[in-house]
């Protein structure tokens, strides 16, 4: 049985795990052991996602002190204590004792002490990074811990102030909100918001939620998510409806909690493979009727295969630039020669979605990122 004094380790595997080769963290965490122990579990996913978010201004703080990285495990280690130092510099002797304590497991006499020294020196530098004003994109890149190339475009697209302020909106935790999927009720932890029925739910309380997860009845979603589909249930009043580009499914059970009994089907549809499992395990789990999970590549479907619909919904594979404060991987997993593949992609399946839809049907396009490239210029184009 792993216990909380383990997640500090496996956070570090799987730090190094990223830094070896950029993925998504929800899928690094699914390497866990299966009996980790809860609190750990959490801890663990704590540290990765607070390292990753930091990176750039981590790196840098430890670059001062190195005149070349050490092996990566030691390095990935510097990283997280790094991480605990900036959350927590109050802390500093105890987090800088851990650190060099489990470090022994895997490395040498003299990358311990090279680890101790270095580590003692971060929360003065990092308070030193912090108050840097920064000047250039580069400053912003290191100091917010975001590509540099995307950084540039943002100041391009939306000016400096903008840019700064999503920066920083980037850096910090997300909050976690979702809806009723069926038997809405009174629940004390969760908190109504301004966006109509979406509620918040304060870390703090997710044991409380848990039931409702489990039994079908409550959709962890942001609110934003929920725009698209809200866009296309104004305009549906009766047929059919399709969901390309589907997997996980929170927007096709929101579709069919919009619709109501009118549409006679929604289909769902995505690509064969892990995500589309996940499709198929979350419509079982809501016991939704009337979506169909379909696997198939919507860059190919032809009407032949499914029919015309009376609704589409194609909310495309893109960057993810508007949702890096929860996707906080996305960054590193995404560049510039990236972003025109995927405007190639994004048109290339806007144009085929556009021959599904019945006449006088709607189609809505959406993406999650704020590159205009990835949106309007599409949309244009």
């Amino acid at each position: 049985m792993y216990m909380k004094e383990d997640s500090w380790n496996l956070a570090v595997e799987l730090v190094a795990g990223f830094l070896k080769t950029p993925a998504r963290l929800s899928h690094l965490l699914e390497r866990l052991p299966a009996g980790l122990d809860a609190g750990a579990r959490r801890s663990c996913q704590s540290l990765l996602y607070g390292t990753v978010r930091h990176l750039k201004l981590l790196e840098k703080t430890l670059d001062g002190f190195l005149r070349r990285r050490p092996k990566p495990l030691v390095w990935a280690s510097m990283l997280v204590a790094t991480r605990e130092l900036m959350e927590a510099p109050e802390r500093q002797a105890k987090i800088v004792h851990h650190a060099v304590d489990r470090i022994g497991r895997f490395a040498s006499k003299a990358e311990m002490g090279l680890v101790n020294a270095v580590l003692r020196k971060v929360p003065a530098r990092l308070a030193e990074l912090q108050r840097t004003p920064a000047k250039t994109a580069e400053d912003l890149a290191w100091r917010y811990s975001h590509p540099r190339w995307m950084v540039e475009r943002w100041l391009g697209q939306f000016g400096r102030e903008r840019t700064v302020r999503f920066l920083e909106w980037n850096q910090k935790e997300p909050e976690i909100f979702g809806r009723w999927q069926r038997d809405p009720e009174e629940a004390a932890f969760l908190e109504a918001t301004e966006w109509d029925g979406f509620f918040r739910l304060e870390k703090s309380r997710w044991r409380e939620l848990l039931p409702y997860l489990e039994e079908g009845r409550f959709y962890v979603q942001n609110p934003a998510a929920g725009i698209a589909p809200g866009m296309l249930a104004q305009r549906l009043a009766t047929g059919r409806a399709l969901d390309l580009c589907a997997a996980p499914g929170g927007k096709s059970l929101l579709l069919e909690r919009l619709l109501g009994k009118a549409v006679t089907e929604i289909v769902a549809l995505d690509l064969p493979g892990p995500r589309f499992g996940r499709l198929e395990a979350n419509l079982r789990n809501y016991g939704t009727a009337r979506v169909k999970a379909v696997a198939g590549d919507a860059s190919q479907l032809v009407a032949a295969e499914l029919g015309l619909f009376d609704g589409v919904l194609l909310d495309a594979p893109c960057s993810n630039s508007g949702v890096l404060q929860h996707k906080v991987d996305a960054r590193w997993r995404c560049d510039a020669g990236d972003l025109a593949q995927l405007v190639e992609l994004q048109t290339r399946l806007l144009e085929r979605a556009s021959r599904l839809v019945a006449e006088s049907g709607t189609l809505v396009y959406s993406t999650c990122s704020v590159d205009e490239a990835e949106n309007r210029g599409v949309v244009d184009s």
